[in-house]
């Protein structure tokens, strides 16, 4: 009987800590009573051209991302709902749309606030970096102040602005499921663990991590 006991409590150890393990995938989701978001994040380069066919050039990273709406009523769905959250550094970012990466105009955005200097490299005047620093919690957005330079020289690329347009998450209400890619500005090398997807849209606030 002791030895039944004796084993029972190990097993029930060997579950508890099986139970406790965190899983890290590049795959994610989160819900609550209005939608569904399931989301795929692509960090390396080669691996983001091979998804899109295309070349969107560094700094970018891809995420394929799917909304469900769970109600007769529709959801309006936006890129502009998606924010990449970085927990190790506090950066966030918003996508970039199609003009920004392959539009002709080339920006360069960099930050003017007292913290040391961030540069990152966008393309037109809406997406990209707004800011955070590393104490930032999710939803606790502290933007920091930018500034931006038009490069006159760069003449935009139509074969891939195409490709971007044409898989980008769209913008529509949505009464049925909708799914697309969003384009981040990522600065610097970051872990997967220390990525999050923050949804901060119409149907609620919702946290995809990909650590889990």
């Amino acid at each position: 009987m002791r030895f039944l006991i004796c084993s029972g409590t190990i097993l029930l150890t060997g579950v508890s800590l099986f139970a406790s393990k965190k899983i890290i995938s590049p795959s994610t989701s989160a819900g609550n009573e209005q939608v569904d978001i399931i989301a795929r994040i692509i960090l390396a380069e080669d691996e983001v051209t091979q998804e899109l066919g295309a070349d969107p050039g560094k700094g970018i990273v891809l995420l394929k991302v799917r909304v469900v709406p769970k109600t007769d009523q529709p959801v309006q769905v936006s890129p502009d709902d998606f924010i990449l959250l970085a927990h190790d550094d506090g950066e966030r970012s918003k996508p970039f749309g199609p003009e920004e990466i392959a539009g002709a105009g080339r920006m360069v955005v960099s930050n003017t606030a007292t913290a040391p200097t961030k540069k990152t490299e966008g393309f037109g005047g809406f997406g990209g970096m707004i800011g955070g620093g590393s104490g930032s919690s999710p939803g606790n957005s502290k933007p920091v102040a930018l500034s931006s330079k038009v490069d006159s020289k760069s003449q935009g690329n139509t074969q891939l602005l195409d490709v971007l347009k044409a898989k980008e998450l769209p913008e529509t209400d949505a009464k049925d499921a909708v799914q697309g890619y969003l384009y981040f500005p990522l600065d610097g090398k970051h872990k997967l663990k220390n990525l999050a997807i923050l949804y901060r849209g119409p149907a609620g606030k919702l946290n995809l991590e990909f650590e889990h």
